[in-house]
């Protein structure tokens, strides 16, 4: 199943990968990156639907979750297309 990212979503991605980058040795950012998108393509699978995100502001769009670390991935799937939209701190929501 392809995989699509909105803006929002990569932004975050980059915006974490430069913080790890910052805060571990060179190679870090795009070794966590390489991690994130891999753990998502777990989930993009054909013929498998996913219940709605517990979290209400993404219920409330339609969205369904999964959870990488700390961090809860926002997603839909549209005309056999895994739709990634919002990437948050799962903090955020407790």
């Amino acid at each position: 199943m392809r995989i699509e990212y909105k803006p929002n979503a990569l932004q975050t991605i980059f915006h974490l990968a430069a913080f790890v980058e910052s805060n571990n040795t060179e190679g870090s950012g795009s070794r966590f990156i390489d991690k994130f998108f891999n753990h998502i393509e777990k989930y993009a699978l054909p013929n498998v639907q996913y219940g709605l995100c517990v979290h209400l502001p993404f219920r409330s769009r339609g969205y369904s979750c999964v959870f990488y670390n700390d961090w809860v991935i926002a997603f839909k799937i549209e005309r056999q297309v895994f739709v990634v939209y919002e990437i948050a701190l799962g903090s955020l929501f407790a």
